[in-house]
């Protein structure tokens, strides 16, 4: 960019003036405003105020430069991305429980906003887990209640913005704050996490991994987790998107007498479900208005036994407000 300048400047010094006069909105046109990625697009606008310096550099700016990615949808509870931004995510999920499972079928509908936090460039804040549930399940009384909270802290360790590269670790805490007719409390929980995102021009590529890792092993089950999100940019801000998710138990707990566990959803403790495996498949897009407004939904279905756990199928769509 730096030598485009420099090149403009020579070129205007030694035309006349209406040349000079020509090659300046070219120029212009040229900057990416306010440091975004200059492959960045967006449906409606690309428009956004220059970053301005609030408490100390990096406060609620965070990291600039990789807008061109779009976040992922799916286990928006897990699924955390390598980015560090300040935004507010509205979520609703739609989760259908497998006629044959233990639950009898039925569904729960969630209802929460996440919110994140740029501390400084690298360092964010970030709070994942809150909102209400309400739950229908054949096999449970109706009920509304409270989600646990959950809440933590990541790092961006690496960032090579020249080959669209940037990798993050983090750590959630979950409070055992819910409410027990919507299968929330019962177990605090630990969820380190490690997260990857690689750009190949308009594809994008987002990866993570997450161990679930209860205080009590008699209260929760040990669960590793892991998330693949691909999307491919077909227009200015819109991207479809097909995402893969997997989780692990890897213990028994002794809190719940049941054969499936909570999923991505809960953490139940339930006594016989180690070694078992839940994969799911989503589909869906995302579109970004502009630099600081997208929507993404998708739909999710379970490649294992839909009887194995509590995952029939599920609808997930979110809208994030962005600094």
């Amino acid at each position: 960019m730096k030598n485009l300048f420099v090149t403009v400047a020579a070129l205007s010094a030694a035309v006349p003036c209406l040349a000079q006069e020509a090659a300046k909105p070219a120029a212009e046109a040229a900057q990416p405003p306010s440091g975004m990625a200059p492959d960045a697009r967006f449906a409606l606008s690309d428009e956004r105020g220059a970053d301005t310096k609030v408490l100390w550099d990096g406060f609620l700016n965070g990291l600039r430069g990789f807008e061109q990615f779009y976040n992922p949808v799916g286990n928006p509870l897990y699924f955390e991305t390598p980015f560090n931004n300040s935004e507010l995510r509205f979520l609703y999920l739609h989760h259908d429980f497998p006629d044959d499972s233990v639950l009898q079928g039925g569904d729960v509908n969630v209802y929460a906003m996440q919110a994140r936090l740029a501390l400084t460039e690298r360092l964010g804040f970030i709070a994942t887990k809150d909102g209400i549930s309400h739950m229908d399940a054949d096999a449970l009384p109706e009920d509304s209640g409270w989600n646990d909270l959950a809440a933590g802290l990541k790092y961006v360790f690496y960032v090579d913005r020249d080959t669209d590269l940037v990798a993050t670790a983090g750590a959630r805490y979950m409070f055992d704050s819910g409410d027990d007719g919507v299968l929330q409390s019962g177990v605090q929980e630990l969820s380190p996490f490690l997260s990857v995102a690689k750009g190949f021009d308009r594809l994008h590529f987002i990866g993570d991994i997450t161990d679930r890792i209860p205080f009590d092993g008699d209260d929760g089950n040990n669960v590793l987790q892991w998330d693949i999100h691909g999307d491919y940019e077909v227009l200015p801000g819109f991207a479809p998107m097909l995402e893969l998710h997997g989780l692990h138990y890897l213990n028994d707990g002794e809190r719940t007498p049941l054969p499936v566990g909570g999923a991505d959803y809960a953490n139940l403790g339930s006594t016989d479900v180690d070694g078992s495996t839940v994969i799911w498949l989503g589909v869906g897009a995302r579109v970004k208005l502009n630099p600081h407004t997208s929507i993404g939904a998708t739909f999710e279905y379970p490649l294992t036994n839909r009887d194995a756990d509590i995952f029939a199928d599920r609808f997930t769509i979110d809208f994030i407000l962005a600094w």
